[in-house]
Protein backbone atom coordinates (compact mmCIF):
# COMPACT_ATOMS: atom_id res chain seq x y z
CA UNK A 1 0.00 0.00 0.00
CA UNK A 2 1.41 3.43 -0.89
CA UNK A 3 2.01 6.09 1.97
CA UNK A 4 -1.03 8.60 0.51
CA UNK A 5 -3.42 5.11 0.84
CA UNK A 6 -2.38 4.75 3.99
CA UNK A 7 -3.36 7.54 5.36
CA UNK A 8 -6.39 7.73 3.69
CA UNK A 9 -7.00 4.65 5.67
CA UNK A 10 -6.06 5.98 9.06
CA UNK A 11 -8.04 9.37 8.28
CA UNK A 12 -11.17 7.41 7.28
CA UNK A 13 -11.47 9.37 4.18
CA UNK A 14 -13.05 7.21 1.02
CA UNK A 15 -10.83 5.13 -1.22
CA UNK A 16 -11.89 5.85 -4.55
CA UNK A 17 -10.79 4.03 -8.03
CA UNK A 18 -9.27 6.33 -10.59
CA UNK A 19 -10.29 4.63 -13.72
CA UNK A 20 -6.61 3.79 -14.87
CA UNK A 21 -7.58 0.48 -12.57
CA UNK A 22 -10.75 -0.13 -13.36
CA UNK A 23 -9.59 -3.19 -15.89
CA UNK A 24 -7.02 -4.25 -12.96
CA UNK A 25 -9.87 -4.45 -10.34
CA UNK A 26 -12.04 -6.20 -12.74
CA UNK A 27 -10.15 -8.79 -13.12
CA UNK A 28 -8.54 -9.15 -9.38
CA UNK A 29 -12.49 -9.18 -9.09
CA UNK A 30 -12.61 -12.47 -11.31
CA UNK A 31 -9.43 -13.86 -9.77
CA UNK A 32 -11.04 -14.00 -6.27
CA UNK A 33 -14.59 -15.67 -7.29
CA UNK A 34 -11.72 -18.84 -7.89
CA UNK A 35 -11.22 -18.59 -4.21
CA UNK A 36 -8.46 -17.61 -1.68
CA UNK A 37 -5.44 -15.95 -3.33
CA UNK A 38 -1.85 -16.89 -2.59
CA UNK A 39 0.42 -13.48 -2.00
CA UNK A 40 4.00 -14.27 -3.04
CA UNK A 41 6.58 -11.93 -1.40
CA UNK A 42 9.38 -10.47 -3.43
CA UNK A 43 11.97 -12.99 -1.70
CA UNK A 44 9.37 -15.79 -3.04
CA UNK A 45 8.29 -16.39 0.22
CA UNK A 46 4.12 -17.57 -0.36
CA UNK A 47 1.51 -17.14 1.77
CA UNK A 48 -2.10 -18.26 1.01
CA UNK A 49 -4.24 -15.45 2.02
CA UNK A 50 -6.32 -16.78 5.59
CA UNK A 51 -10.34 -16.74 5.08
CA UNK A 52 -11.42 -13.68 6.98
CA UNK A 53 -8.98 -11.33 5.11
CA UNK A 54 -10.23 -13.38 1.86
CA UNK A 55 -13.89 -12.33 2.77
CA UNK A 56 -13.12 -8.77 3.28
CA UNK A 57 -11.07 -8.24 0.26
CA UNK A 58 -13.55 -10.08 -1.96
CA UNK A 59 -15.89 -7.49 -0.44
CA UNK A 60 -13.94 -4.31 -0.61
CA UNK A 61 -12.57 -5.28 -4.56
CA UNK A 62 -16.33 -5.93 -5.34
CA UNK A 63 -17.46 -2.71 -4.08
CA UNK A 64 -14.88 -0.76 -6.06
CA UNK A 65 -15.31 -2.63 -8.97
CA UNK A 66 -19.00 -1.50 -9.32
CA UNK A 67 -17.16 2.33 -8.88
CA UNK A 68 -18.22 2.95 -5.16
CA UNK A 69 -16.11 4.14 -2.83
CA UNK A 70 -14.90 2.42 0.35
CA UNK A 71 -13.74 3.50 3.75
CA UNK A 72 -12.23 1.20 5.81
CA UNK A 73 -13.19 1.70 10.30
CA UNK A 74 -12.65 0.05 13.14
CA UNK A 75 -16.28 -1.46 14.40
CA UNK A 76 -15.20 0.47 17.76
CA UNK A 77 -15.20 3.41 16.02
CA UNK A 78 -17.81 5.88 18.27
CA UNK A 79 -20.26 7.80 16.01
CA UNK A 80 -22.54 10.87 16.26
CA UNK A 81 -26.05 10.32 16.30
CA UNK A 82 -26.21 11.99 12.96
CA UNK A 83 -23.95 9.76 11.38
CA UNK A 84 -25.85 6.69 13.28
CA UNK A 85 -28.82 7.92 11.97
CA UNK A 86 -27.72 8.95 8.05
CA UNK A 87 -26.47 5.01 7.97
CA UNK A 88 -30.08 3.69 9.63
CA UNK A 89 -31.64 5.88 6.87
CA UNK A 90 -33.70 7.62 9.79
CA UNK A 91 -33.84 11.26 10.98
CA UNK A 92 -31.44 12.47 13.94
CA UNK A 93 -34.16 13.21 16.20
CA UNK A 94 -35.81 9.26 15.69
CA UNK A 95 -32.77 7.83 16.49
CA UNK A 96 -32.24 10.08 20.07
CA UNK A 97 -35.98 8.79 20.54
CA UNK A 98 -34.84 5.11 19.99
CA UNK A 99 -31.63 5.70 22.03
CA UNK A 100 -33.94 7.04 24.75
CA UNK A 101 -35.75 3.89 24.98
CA UNK A 102 -33.10 1.81 25.52
CA UNK A 103 -32.68 0.65 22.02
CA UNK A 104 -29.38 1.01 21.72
CA UNK A 105 -26.12 1.44 24.01
CA UNK A 106 -25.36 5.15 23.85
CA UNK A 107 -22.86 7.30 25.82
CA UNK A 108 -22.31 11.15 26.69
CA UNK A 109 -19.06 13.17 25.58
CA UNK A 110 -19.94 15.56 26.87
CA UNK A 111 -23.45 17.08 25.92
CA UNK A 112 -23.42 14.84 23.34
CA UNK A 113 -24.31 11.69 22.78
CA UNK A 114 -22.04 9.29 20.79
CA UNK A 115 -22.68 5.15 19.64
CA UNK A 116 -20.40 2.62 18.69
CA UNK A 117 -20.65 1.72 14.85
CA UNK A 118 -20.52 -1.92 15.70
CA UNK A 119 -23.54 -1.34 17.53
CA UNK A 120 -25.44 0.98 14.93
CA UNK A 121 -24.20 -2.26 12.21
CA UNK A 122 -26.08 -4.78 15.25
CA UNK A 123 -28.95 -2.93 15.23
CA UNK A 124 -29.46 -2.87 11.63
CA UNK A 125 -28.61 -6.41 10.97
CA UNK A 126 -31.59 -7.05 13.71
CA UNK A 127 -33.81 -4.56 12.23
CA UNK A 128 -33.55 -6.60 9.10
CA UNK A 129 -34.13 -9.60 9.85
CA UNK A 130 -37.38 -8.96 11.52
CA UNK A 131 -38.39 -6.81 8.76
CA UNK A 132 -37.40 -9.86 6.47
CA UNK A 133 -39.38 -12.35 8.93
CA UNK A 134 -42.28 -10.37 9.27
CA UNK A 135 -42.45 -10.15 5.04
CA UNK A 136 -41.82 -13.87 4.81
CA UNK A 137 -44.71 -14.13 7.28
CA UNK A 138 -47.29 -11.98 5.50
CA UNK A 139 -46.09 -13.79 2.22
CA UNK A 140 -46.43 -17.41 4.14
CA UNK A 141 -50.39 -15.94 4.99
CA UNK A 142 -51.31 -14.64 1.98
CA UNK A 143 -50.32 -17.95 0.39
CA UNK A 144 -52.05 -19.81 2.71
CA UNK A 145 -55.30 -17.65 2.97
CA UNK A 146 -55.07 -18.30 -1.78
CA UNK A 147 -54.19 -14.95 -2.56
CA UNK A 148 -51.98 -15.48 -5.03
CA UNK A 149 -54.24 -17.73 -6.95
CA UNK A 150 -56.48 -15.32 -7.31
CA UNK A 151 -53.94 -12.43 -8.33
CA UNK A 152 -53.92 -11.74 -11.88
CA UNK A 153 -51.11 -10.16 -13.83
CA UNK A 154 -52.41 -6.60 -15.04
CA UNK A 155 -52.40 -6.46 -19.32
CA UNK A 156 -49.12 -4.78 -20.46
CA UNK A 157 -47.71 -5.76 -16.43
CA UNK A 158 -44.68 -7.67 -15.65
CA UNK A 159 -43.48 -9.17 -12.48
CA UNK A 160 -40.22 -7.08 -11.48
Amino acid sequence: MWYSDVMRIAAREPITLPATEQVQVRDLERMLDLGPPALVSASGERLVVPPTVYEVLRKVVGLMAEGKSVTLLPDNKLVTTQRAADLLGMSRPFFIKLLETGAMAHHRVGNQRRVYLRDVLEFARKRDEERQAALDGLSRQAFEAGLYDRNVMPEGGSDE
